[in-house]
């Protein structure tokens, strides 16, 4: 019997746990997010993969054509 009371609070504080997380985090600012289908999580993964490396690829052509321009200019020394 005292096994049998022992694992119900077990179960009690398991399951008052798990649902104090999400309650909590509403009540404090934090937003909860709900993945409805994760196709739409890849989808936007995707797309966040893709603009990062369209960016990535800008700055690296920005790099290297600066570094172009900069290095067929005369060299100028302060006196």
């Amino acid at each position: 019997m005292a096994l049998k009371n022992q694992l119900s609070i077990i179960l009690l504080l398991i399951v008052t746990a798990l649902f104090s997380g999400q309650t909590l985090a509403e009540r404090h600012g934090h937003e909860y997010f709900v993945v409805k289908d994760i196709d739409i999580q890849l989808s936007h993964q995707a797309d966040s993969d893709e603009l990062r490396q369209a960016a990535e690829d800008s700055a690296d052509d920005f790099r290297e054509h600066h570094h172009a321009v900069t290095h067929r200019r005369p060299a100028t020394y302060l006196r």
